[in-house]
């Protein structure tokens, strides 16, 4: 029987106006963590990079989901594929970090060799082993999408395609980043959060905090309006810079965009030039995750200084006081003295209120079981 959904107020509804947050044990509860390695991790599209990250044949980059270590790789036919990042024959891990691989994928134990699509080529001294067959020992291989210049991964065999449930994604992107193939990494940033993964995304989920907790950025944005679009899987809000902000050379209205993707995906682009700043956050154990933040910027930027200063102040001011806040929520959460609030939402379900976060909340419920 699935655990209740209701807290020491009252429950989890499917309105936003009328419905009481998530208990607080879905931030705290060990048990509740595993839940959410199998049924959401191991059952989603996760972000492991960008397409330019593996722009060239044997291109590769490594990263470990749901506690998997995986790789992309793009093969000789210019395709990237996506493989657990193990050998086949003792398991021992094949690639560290990124590079471009010249003969194939080699194991650094036995010295198995795989080409980039997988196929196994060569396996030392197995001539003389009865029935060998090396089309046996091909690497595993991941179902992998390009979508928004991005990589997705997911360890769900069965997993429905990426266009059913993101099919909006790629094109909002590529309706503010056209070239968004073309863009470089220009800086990779890791932080160990002392908060859930839950709470990091929730507090990117909301513009609710952003006029109290983040006064700097309340100036870049125009705070009378703004688009928002949300479901259960992906929202897009879009915003208004301000020509007049004091940290930039901007035109008047340059867009502010955000995007979040079902389960740990949240993307940003700032006013001043065209620039994407992908977060995910990965579960590291119960009220703890890890966060990495990869910026990427236009080849050959039309205002450098604004792309440095966008940098600069997401990774030093920006990102340093949403830390601050989750790990404050992290702590009360914890508490004896906190179970339980309400959504502050209103009736347009905008990016200012807190709807985007309770359509995150009734995803993971769903995904677990929760909902009844």
């Amino acid at each position: 029987m699935s655990p209740s959904v209701s807290g020491e107020l009252g429950a989890f509804g499917p309105d936003a106006r009328s419905s009481f947050t998530l208990p607080s044990r879905y931030y705290t509860d060990p048990a509740i963590h595993e839940r959410e390695i199998e049924a959401v991790f191991k059952r989603s599209w996760l972000c492991v990079g960008h397409a330019g990250d593996v722009a060239e044949p044997g291109d590769y980059l490594t990263e470990t989901i749901a506690r998997q270590p995986v790789m992309a790789v793009r093969g000789r036919d210019g395709e990237p594929r996506a493989f657990y990042n193990v050998c086949r024959h003792r398991g021992h891990e094949l690639l560290k970090g990124r590079g471009r691989l010249k003969a194939g994928i080699a194991c650094p134990y036995h010295a198995w060799l795989y080409d980039f699509d997988g196929a196994l080529r060569t396996a030392r001294l197995t001539g003389d082993v009865p029935g060998f067959d090396r089309s046996r020992f091909s690497l595993r291989r991941l179902p992998l999408a390009v979508a928004g210049g991005l990589l997705f991964v997911n360890l769900d065999p069965r997993a429905p395609a990426f266009e059913e449930g993101y099919g909006g994604f790629d094109r909002t992107v590529r309706a503010s980043l056209p070239d968004i193939e073309t863009y470089r990494r220009a800086a990779g940033l890791e932080y160990d959060i002392a908060a859930d993964w839950k709470a990091v995304v929730d507090n990117f989920s909301e513009g609710y905090h952003i006029p109290v907790a983040h006064p700097r950025l309340a100036t870049l944005y125009d705070t009378s309006g703004g688009d928002a679009y949300h479901d259960a899987l992906f929202s897009h809000f879009r915003n208004s810079g301000h020509a007049a902000y004091e940290f930039m050379e901007l035109d008047d209205g340059e867009p502010y965009l955000g995007w979040t993707l079902w389960p740990n995906l949240c993307m940003l682009s700032l006013p001043g030039s065209r620039n994407l700043i992908v977060l995910r956050m990965d579960p590291a154990g119960p009220g703890r995750c890890r966060e990495r933040v990869d910026i990427y910027v236009e080849p050959d930027p039309e205002r450098p200084e604004n792309v440095e200063e966008a940098r600069r102040l997401f990774a030093d001011v920006f990102n340093r006081e949403d830390i601050a806040l989750v790990e404050s929520v992290q702590r009360g959460l914890a508490s004896d003295g906190y179970d339980q609030g309400r959504y502050v939402a209103d009736r347009a379900g905008s990016w200012f209120s807190e709807a985007g976060l309770h359509a995150f909340h009734g995803r993971v419920l769903e995904a677990l079981g929760d909902l009844g």
